[in-house]
């Protein structure tokens, strides 16, 4: 099941793309898109993602060596650090739930990897809070 979310890399690469789409087609919500237009939106983000469009199609596939894990843990709001909980296979990061309540200065954390091992996509997951993403970080309160 597809789902968007404007805080991940590819929620803000849609939000993107839609805001091209919404720029190309005007001001009038019935207006028409230009065809070219649109490839060539649809080009440059491409190229943004660093793509290759010229290139061949299976550098969008994942590696043979690689599985998707989902990395769970929780981020301090008073330092660059995760608390890696758990890593399991699989997508399961669209199926946290968001609680009422937040753990003082602690984000509960949950994003997926493309990695060649669990230990490998928590490395991912460390290095992303250590760099600043906010991909991933279901809550956060900060006091």
């Amino acid at each position: 099941m597809l789902t968007f979310d404007p805080s991940t890399t590819s929620g803000k690469a849609l939000a993107d793309l839609f805001r091209t789409w919404c720029k190309l087609r005007g001001t009038d919500s019935e207006g028409e898109v230009s065809g070219a237009a649109l490839v060539e939106a649809v080009e440059d983000m491409f190229g943004a993602l660093g793509l290759d469009v010229g290139g061949p199609k299976v550098q969008v596939d994942m590696p043979s060596d690689h599985s998707v894990f989902t990395v769970f843990g929780l981020s301090c709001d008073h330092s660059d650090e995760l608390y890696v909980a758990g890593v399991l296979p699989g997508d399961h990061a669209a199926s946290v739930a968001a609680l009422g309540s937040s753990e003082d200065h602690f984000g509960r954390y949950a994003h997926t990897f493309t990695a060649e091992s669990a230990d490998d996509a928590a490395d991912h997951a460390r290095a992303g809070v250590e760099e600043g993403d906010a991909a991933g970080v279901t809550d956060r309160i900060f006091v």
